[in-house]
């Protein structure tokens, strides 16, 4: 009889995690220059302490600085989605890789498919961003 309550309580808890996930597309340059081969990634960031952020997806441009990035995760409240680019535009020979985040509004959350993309358009990786660093890990 334990066992069966523990299994429904498991069930239950589980069922009430909900499938959510986003959609970004994009195309990195540094001034002039397509970026290829650039790493991107998706994460739902978790505030709690202990709770550490999921990936959603990552990946790397293509030969025209292109990228697409579609990923879920469970969750029993909402996702707070960002994407993250690392980078050596316009670095010199500085070791590591430069990164910025961008939060992606909640409005293209999604259950499992994506209804519609987040297009962070044509972006130029020279600029300063309000949320960037440097990480030698990624």
């Amino acid at each position: 009889m334990r066992t069966l309550l523990f299994l429904l309580g498991l069930f239950s808890f589980t069922v009430a995690l909900r499938l959510q996930g986003i959609a970004v597309k994009g195309k990195l340059h540094c001034g002039g220059t397509v970026l290829r081969n650039t790493k991107v990634k998706t994460y739902d960031l978790d505030r709690n302490p202990g709770d550490a952020d999921d990936l959603l997806d990552e990946g790397y441009t293509d030969r025209d600085g292109y990228f697409e990035l579609d990923g879920t995760t469970r969750e029993l409240t909402d996702i707070e989605p960002v994407l993250y680019i690392y980078h050596d535009c316009d670095d010199g020979i500085r070791p590591c890789q430069k990164w910025i985040t961008i939060d992606v509004p909640t409005k293209y959350i999604h259950h499992g498919k994506p209804t519609i993309w987040y297009d962070i358009g044509d972006v130029d990786l020279k600029q300063t961003f309000p949320k960037q660093g440097r990480s030698c890990e990624h």
